[in-house]
């Protein structure tokens, strides 16, 4: 039951950590995080949204869909480090690294001092601009901090490890300084290197109000570390839905070419961080992808921009252009890059027969529609465990793994198993249903 503050007051929730429209993934688990609280409390809430992004120029390129879908848009007081650098690549010199740190030690500096006396005065002295001071009265003013879905809470020994944590987790930092709920919404947690690491992440998840992860490795996985207050939930992208009035570029995506499969894949610029030959992996994932296609020239192939920043390394047209080049001439391919939201993505992926999707919400998108899909897993736990939850584990390859033959066979095996495929989805769809509904219950109870 909401209390009576609740219902003669708006509840308001600010969503954190970062809005970021370039990449479609977590543009939708802004966006139903934001409808899961509206569902959760109708016309009596106010959400706030924090926008992210290095420039005004950039701040803008992340928010510009968010803010024309009515969300109010607030500026973020946890920024990049590396906001100070003019000239970034997809690899970062030791110049850029340097800059980079002096600019964290400052920013940690201040935002500890903020951490100590969370007052407007305190707060003033740090942040000049107005837009900033706009954002933290809104967070004092707010009932609830709500993470949005994801996978940010993994590390792998880098040195500046624990400076990544405290970034991405500053805002709970702030929450429960100022006695604030929190309400984790789905997300994949570890690994997590090094004892303070962990200690750090136990610290706080565990003062968290309602805490969801989106599949079994994670819950496993905190439970490890000490974490014993999280329960499952899918991953927010389950609750996703295309439009009601489709956009005309949307419909025309896909050909209406009968007998013809047609095949998306979505593909990125990986680092491969964990291998000592980071640059022959990557040659070798893109290679699998480029040989499959020329060995079934007979489809019809889609290559998808799911993500278009919001730094260089990310943008997925990079790796698409690196497949593209090792194409032969009989391959018949489209690239679809444009100014679509998730929801237009969805209809786009609906009018496939199959999808190849290194980019999980991709794959995630596309089972919404009904479309089988295979994924090819990096970093962290979502692919894999989220898959395995819901029967279709054996649809997934690890990118370090991938080559032709790997993929030829999974994806023959997709295709020869459609039925049984979307046979499972239909059960994990009636799941999510009343799953949803479980958690607006639950999360009205937070509000009290």
């Amino acid at each position: 039951m909401v209390s009576w503050r609740a219902v003669l007051s708006k509840v308001k929730a600010l969503i954190v950590p970062a809005c970021t429209d370039l990449n479609r993934g977590d543009q939708a688990l802004v966006w139903e995080a934001a409808y899961l609280i509206q569902n959760s409390f109708g016309e009596n809430c106010e959400i706030g949204i924090v926008d992210y992004g290095n420039s005004d120029e950039d701040r803008h390129k992340q928010s510009k869909q968010t803010r024309s879908a009515g969300f109010k848009i607030f500026r973020n007081i946890i920024e990049n480090p590396k906001r100070v650098i003019k000239n970034t690549g997809v690899h970062d010199s030791r110049w850029t690294v340097i800059q980079a740190g002096v600019q964290a030690l400052i920013d940690f500096v201040k935002h500890f001092i903020l951490l100590m006396l969370p007052y407007k005065p305190v707060f003033n002295m740090f942040f000049k601009n107005k837009e900033y001071l706009e954002s933290f009265s809104f967070l004092k003013e707010s009932d609830c901090i709500v993470v949005k879905g994801g996978g940010f809470l993994h590390t792998y020994g880098k040195l500046g490890d624990l400076y990544y944590l405290w970034f991405g987790l500053y805002y709970l930092l702030l929450a429960i300084r100022l006695k604030k709920k929190i309400i984790f919404l789905p997300n994949s947690v570890g690994p997590i290197t090094g004892i303070s690491n962990r200690t750090f992440v136990r610290y706080i998840l565990s003062r968290v109000d309602k805490l969801y992860v989106r599949e079994g490795i994670s819950l496993e996985y905190l439970k490890s570390i000490g974490v014993f207050n999280s329960e499952l939930a899918f991953d927010l992208g389950y609750y996703s839905k295309e439009k009601d009035t489709l956009r005309h570029e949307t419909k025309k995506v896909i050909s209406n070419t009968l007998n013809v499969k047609k095949i998306g894949i979505t593909v990125r610029p990986y680092r491969f961080p964990h291998s000592s030959d980071p640059i022959e992996r990557y040659e070798n994932y893109i290679s699998s992808i480029a040989e499959y296609c020329n060995k079934n020239s007979d489809c019809e192939f889609y290559f998808i921009v799911q993500v278009q920043g919001p730094s260089k390394h990310e943008t997925d047209l990079i790796a698409i252009s690196d497949v593209i080049s090792k194409l032969e001439m009989s391959v018949s391919y489209k690239i679809v890059d444009g100014d679509f939201d998730y929801k237009d993505l969805m209809t786009v992926y609906k009018g496939l027969d199959f999808l190849i999707g290194t980019r999980f919400h991709s794959v995630i998108f596309s089972q919404v529609m009904g479309v089988p899909s295979m994924a090819i897993a990096y970093g962290g736990n979502k692919s894999k465990g989220i898959m395995e939850d819901i029967g279709l584990g054996e649809y997934v390859v690890a990118i370090e793994e991938i080559n032709f033959e790997t993929l030829n066979i999974m994806m023959a095996n997709l295709q020869n198993n459609a039925d049984e495929y979307k046979n499972k989805l239909d059960l994990a769809k009636a799941r999510i249903r009343l799953e949803r509904v479980k958690v607006i219950e639950e999360l009205k109870e937070i509000i009290k």
